[in-house]
């Protein structure tokens, strides 16, 4: 554990927040260490900030890791990367070959981990047993109840926390609402609805490139000198040509900041994909394909596959606290969490080659998400503890202590809106509001809204509940700060000094946590 103190007189305190910032699998203490003075300047300095490393997670022991170095695990990723997601499909048997393919690599984590693992550990680390966790956290503070702030994975962990707890919770914020009902329940169909409103995300990228115009939005500027008005159709057109293109003829990379290599289709989606999270990474990503339709694909290869080329192997527990500590964008604690909590997943690779085909269907970056399901295909470990319902009122859900706030993005690419509005009824009125944001991105703190901020100040430091359906907007010229239309410039809006420190603490939790959480 990790805290950020009060920056209050002791009489102003008002107690602690515990800090999740996603995954399952991102570490709670380095986000603390990193964004803890972030996340008090927007409770105006009256908590100390609590941040935990769940089970399994980084610096807890012992540690799920199943190789004696998280490159070892890093490499699994990247053969699968390396393998491509199968989009486009190609279809017939080399359709098929390459699912058999990405099967085969994922499931050297599962053999590794029966031949080296930490059997205990690994059926000890679900959330219900971190929920229990939570409770001795508290208790050991000797708060007389949990305050609680929670991103994606983290509303999860969260949601069960109240549903177990509900005379515990005094206040919540769940931020980027994921439907727990169905990740206890069923991975695949997890995996179907955090993709509701990726379409929304996609579209967001290509239209709010239009609106900035093409000084500062390279894909606005038409082709080959072509006097066409850009639209988000002729985006979508521009974009599936480069698809088109790459599926039979990969560009050849000399070099770049992640050396040489080849660009595919597969790699183009999945840096979109990664993008979708982020709309303040969407200049630059417009500028890369723009200069990828011009033949020049190192930019995208290099957001795509540095990661993986900034890896230096040693042992996990080489570090100053000689034991497993994980310092890269991992997914070696989400794994055991994702798929201990769920159902086992025993599906055979042509029905996972359909699921590949079903969310291309139902997403334009679907494939890049399924890979990640796939990973508990055939997964050994059960957690022994499992939450399985009641998920509303009408089923014996019980009143929490203090209603939940829960926010959403209604452009957010993998924990949509609906899952926001299915978790807060689920609650009842009485033990939950929702708030919603208008925007792009993974979580609220993506694509900042003051009107957000102030409602999460208020609710945390004053009890001041928002209504029900209460909507925000971002931040004008956020995404495209330099905007030549002066009505989205941040600075016309003359914010006054304290409102461009929640601002610049807002982008700050987000960068920050962006780096830790592995998927969610």
């Amino acid at each position: 554990m990790r805290k950020f103190p009060a920056t209050v007189p002791a009489d102003q305190r008002l107690g602690t927040i515990l800090v999740n910032p996603g995954g399952p699998g991102a570490s709670g203490g380095a986000w603390a260490a990193s964004s803890g003075e972030a996340i008090s300047t927007r409770m105006e300095g009256r908590y100390d900030i609590l941040g935990f490393d769940p089970r399994g997670v980084n610096l807890t022991g012992p540690s799920t890791a199943c190789f004696d170095a998280e490159a070892k695990f890093l490499h699994q990723i990247y053969q699968v990367q390396m393998a491509g997601a199968p989009f486009p499909d190609v279809g017939g048997s080399a359709g098929e070959a390459n699912v058999k393919k990405i099967a085969a690599i994922q499931e050297g984590h599962p053999a590794a981990c029966m031949q080296n693992g930490n059997k205990q550990i690994l059926q000890s680390v679900g959330t219900v047993a971190v929920a229990q966790d939570i409770v001795r956290i508290v208790e050991a503070l000797g708060e007389d109840g949990l305050n609680y702030l929670g991103y994606s994975y983290g509303t999860i962990l969260g949601a069960t926390f109240a549903a177990l707890y509900p005379d515990m919770v005094k206040r919540m914020v769940l931020d980027g609402v994921s439907d727990a009902e169905s990740y206890f329940d069923d991975t695949l169909q997890w995996g179907r609805g955090g993709l509701a409103n990726a379409h929304k995300a996609f579209d967001g990228f290509f239209s709010t490139c239009i609106e900035a115009g093409p000084e500062l939005c390279a894909l606005a500027q038409p082709k080959n000198g072509s006097q066409q008005v850009q639209t988000v159709e002729s985006l979508h057109e521009r974009l599936d040509a480069i698809y088109s293109k790459l599926s039979s003829d990969p560009l050849t990379v000399g070099d770049s900041s992640a050396g040489p290599g080849i660009l595919r289709a597969t790699d183009v989606q999945l840096g979109i994909f990664n993008a979708l999270y982020t709309p303040k990474l969407w200049p630059d990503m417009a500028m890369f394909l723009a200069q990828l339709e011009a033949g020049d694909g190192s930019g995208v290869y290099s957001a795509v596959n540095l990661p993986a080329y900034e890896i230096q192997p040693k042992p996990y527990n080489e570090n100053i606290y000689n034991r497993s500590m994980q310092i890269y964008d991992t997914r070696e604690s989400l794994v055991p969490i994702l798929c201990g909590d769920s159902p086992p997943l025993n599906i055979s690779v042509g029905e996972y080659r359909e699921y590949f085909l079903e969310l291309g269907k139902f997403s334009p970056v679907g494939e890049q998400w399924a890979i990640t399901m796939g990973t508990c295909r055939g997964w050994p470990f059960r957690a022994n503890q499992r939450y399985t319902g009641p998920w509303t009122t009408a089923k014996g859900l019980k009143k929490t202590r203090f209603p939940i706030l829960f926010v959403s993005l209604d452009g957010d690419p993998v924990t949509p809106l609906p899952s926001a509005v299915k978790m807060s009824r689920g609650f009842g009125n009485d033990s939950a509001t929702l708030l919603v944001q208008h925007g792009y991105g993974h979580c609220s703190i993506a694509h900042p809204s003051l009107c957000t901020i102030k409602r999460v100040r208020d609710y945390f430091v004053d009890g001041t509940v928002p209504a029900n359906g209460t909507h925000c907007d971002p931040e004008p010229g956020f995404i495209y700060p330099e905007s030549n239309n002066t009505s989205t410039k941040r600075g016309v809006r003359q914010l006054s000094k304290r409102d461009e420190e929640l601002l610049r603490a807002v982008e700050t939790m987000d960068s920050t946590r962006r780096k830790l959480a592995p998927v969610l």
